[in-house]
């Protein structure tokens, strides 16, 4: 296991000098994995957050949006994810199918971004905090203000999801709060 040191390493590149780790074929492909990883948690906190405004009306307990969950999970994005985050939340799936088909109940919240497993695959990306990071972006990006009617709302998130899932909008590597 390997441990840093604070305060042994230092900073060798001048401001603004391109990071030169990006510029070889694992640098990118590095890159490529932390876009990847970003593009599919933004579309699944839509898949959470989007049957739940969608269907507010018609949704009596926490399971009844379970079957909409499945429905919108970002299955095709999760293919384009790393390995281990495929393995993780394909796991959490069929955990989900299982609650819906009456097999088990959920010992966690679907999903859950604080489970250990899926934090400790973060923390190799260096992306611990991903999901507020998504929230800060769609917050950003989505200009729903409060007295939007519940129809635009849902308008806003559907267009926005739309625009990341084909591409033509891309979440940043951080985002200020």
């Amino acid at each position: 296991m390997w441990f840093a040191l604070p305060g042994v390493t230092q900073d060798v590149g001048a401001p603004g000098m391109p990071n030169v780790d990006l510029e070889t074929p694992s640098g990118q492909k590095l890159a490529q994995e932390r876009a990847s990883i970003r593009k599919f948690f933004v579309l699944l906190y839509l898949a959470v957050i989007l049957p739940a405004m969608e269907n507010q009306s018609d949704l009596c307990r926490e399971k009844d949006l379970y079957p909409l969950m499945l429905a919108a999970f970002p299955e095709q994005e999760l293919k384009e994810c790393p390995q281990g985050l495929q393995h993780l939340m394909n796991a959490r799936v069929r955990e989900l199918k299982d609650a819906v088909d009456g097999k088990r109940e959920l010992k966690t919240i679907p999903f859950n971004p604080e489970d250990r497993e899926l934090f400790l695959f973060l923390a190799q990306y260096g992306m611990e905090d991903v999901c507020q990071q998504v929230m800060n972006w769609i917050r950003q990006e989505v200009n729903a203000s409060g007295d939007m009617d519940q129809e635009s709302f849902v308008q806003a998130f559907r267009k926005f999801r739309d625009k990341v899932r084909s591409g033509h909008l891309v979440m940043p590597e951080a985002v200020e709060d």
